[in-house]
Order: C-alpha cells, then structure tokens, then sequence
C-alpha cells in the first residue's frame, strides 16, 4: 500500500490518453483542481449528492448579458459553500465564442501560508 504524506490530496483527473493511472493531485494542484470539478459537475450529476457542485454549464447557451451575471453567481456560491479550503477573491466571465464562455477565479486558500492570489481559468462549453 501507498503511503500519502499529504494533509490535501486527491486522485489527479485528466482527460483522454494522457490520463495516468494511480497519480494524485497535492497541495494548490489539489486546490485548482477541486474548483475546476466544482465548477464543471451539473448539480443532480451525483447521485449520492446531488445539491453539490454547480449550475454554471446551464446559462452557457444563453445571451452574455443575462449568461454573464448568471454563470458568475452560480460559480461564487458552488466555490464558497464546496470548497471550504480557498477564499474567493473575485470571478471574472466572458464569452469566447457561442455557448463557450471563459472564466477566471481568483482565490486563495484559507490557510493563509499561501496568501498569494491564485487564479484558475476554466473554459464552459458543450461536450462534443
């Protein structure tokens, strides 16, 4: 068995091939990731919680003028009430292209060791 030395660890998630088997994510790798999977999980996507995460993908196809505001609100409440870790210092969103926004979290964690800002852009789109 493994031994893990670390206070914050999660497995590392990635996409596709590059994806490698047994690695884990630690210390503001852990931090970045777990926003990103707050951020990109529907809410009533688990089962077994299905008010955790976020309902930021559901404003995606929707004008940036109501999308915007709607996307930022539901990103700062899914982060602040999930992730109790990080402080979140601002939420910034803009449209890339059509039902594709863009948006960077500036945050940083609640131990205040780190108490450089961290930001963790995230790209909202449909799945192909």
């Amino acid at each position: 068995m493994v031994q893990i030395d670390y206070l914050h660890w999660q497995h590392k998630v990635t996409l596709g091939a590059n994806a490698a088997w047994g690695e884990i994510a630690v210390g503001l790798d852990d931090l970045h990731q777990a926003v990103r999977i707050i951020v990109l999980t529907p809410k009533r996507s688990v089962p077994t919680e299905p008010e955790k995460f976020c309902d930021a993908l559901d404003y995606i196809d929707r004008p940036p003028a109501v999308a915007i505001p709607a996307i930022k609100r539901a990103v700062w409440d899914a982060i602040t009430l999930w992730e109790p870790r990080i402080v979140l210092d601002g939420i910034e969103a803009e449209m890339v292209d059509l039902a594709h926004y863009a948006i960077t979290i500036s945050w940083h964690p609640v131990e205040g060791v780190l108490k450089e800002i961290q930001r963790t852009k995230v790209l909202l789109q449909e799945a192909a």
